[in-house]
């Protein structure tokens, strides 16, 4: 899997030529490095026997600038083609993040071919991993030569319609880079999906909380509207009220009990909430018990407590989920503000 250093901003991802024996896995890697700049490929690195096989892999960091705020480095391997080796192809396969499958065209190489291909997905399923969700490209190499299959039988063999192809000749080059280039988007595509997902997972709790009721119409409920007004008529006095009809001058005025009046334009609003349960303005006003009214009314519940944080050194704010239902399918967010009114020093 691709590596993510997030100190380095740097992502490290890992691409594998795998096919049979002599179908042009290493050409295909010596020609990526003769033709890239030098400043964007490292040390090629090559372990053979003397018939010029690969026993273990070829080793081609390749690093592109600023792909998504990171440095982004490809790992290029490739597979020993015998299958007296397979051990060391499974090894290779360790984390890989995508696979060029390069097929030899030669009509008498389709039964390799074929077993090479049947070789590499149960080497990927040894890891858990699946053929059909991994990015792959099939490069059909040796296109140059004489006694070769149309690219038609060669799509029957594979019978992998959905999969991206290209024709090739490592030898030449043609299409090798185009192959190359292909796997590398189809990889970082594949790593930006993995991310979406990823950050979806880590923020599904933040989605039920969206649907919840806004917090600024709990801010708007009677009571809290009515509090700056209970406030400037303690402060300025009962001198406006002495002149009207019924009041006795010097007495404080009810401003909590004209507000809450049913009668009123505040109490006709409708609350922001509801519990099951709770009686209706008109039970409220009828002459029926209380208990009756209710029924089985539904007690809210604390379903979960929030960070508590200082809104000033006499004020804490404490974030509250309250249920507003038994089944807990709708919830309610509350900010629970509590004021520090003395400090008290104890021996």
């Amino acid at each position: 899997m691709a590596i993510f250093n997030y100190k380095k901003r740097e992502i490290s991802a890992k691409i594998v030529y795998y096919g049979p024996a002599l179908c042009g896995k290493t050409t295909n890697v010596q020609y990526i490095h003769q033709k890239l700049n030098p400043r964007q490929r490292g040390e090629l690195v090559s372990l053979a026997t003397d018939a010029d096989r690969t026993l273990f892999f070829d080793f081609l960091p390749i690093e592109l600038e600023n792909v998504g705020g990171f440095k982004t480095r490809f790992q290029i391997y490739t597979v020993p083609g015998q299958v007296y080796y397979n051990s060391t192809r499974k090894a290779v396969l360790t984390g890989v993040d995508g696979v060029i499958f390069v097929a030899d065209s030669q009509t008498a190489m389709a039964q390799e071919n074929l077993e090479s291909f049947n070789n590499l997905i149960e080497n990927l399923k040894y890891y858990n991993r699946d053929i059909s969700q991994i990015p792959l490209i099939i490069q059909y190499n040796k296109r140059d030569l004489d006694d070769v299959m149309s690219v038609e039988e060669l799509d029957r063999l594979f019978n992998q319609p959905q999969r991206l192809h290209f024709s090739a000749s490592a030898v030449t080059g043609d299409g090798v880079l185009q192959t190359l280039t292909a796997c590398c988007k189809q990889v970082l595509q594949d790593l930006k999906n993995k991310s979406k997902r990823t950050e979806q997972s880590a923020t599904g709790k933040p989605e039920i909380q969206a649907a919840a009721p806004p917090q600024p119409t709990i801010e708007r409920s009677p009571r809290i509207q009515t509090e700056p007004k209970i406030t400037a008529a303690q402060t300025a006095g009962v001198t406006a009220n002495a002149s009207r009809p019924g009041n006795i001058p010097g007495a404080p005025a009810k401003p909590e009990t004209a507000a809450y009046d049913t009668g009123t334009a505040a109490a006709a609003k409708t609350p922001p909430f509801a519990f099951p349960g709770t009686p209706s303005r008109e039970q409220s006003n009828s002459s029926q018990p209380a208990a009756a009214a209710s029924g089985d009314r539904f007690i809210p519940e604390i379903t979960q407590v929030g960070k508590a944080r200082i809104d000033t050194p006499y004020t804490i704010t404490l974030p509250l989920r309250l249920a507003t239902d038994p089944e807990h399918k709708n919830v309610l967010n509350i900010d629970l503000t509590l004021t520090i009114k003395d400090f008290c020093k104890t021996s």
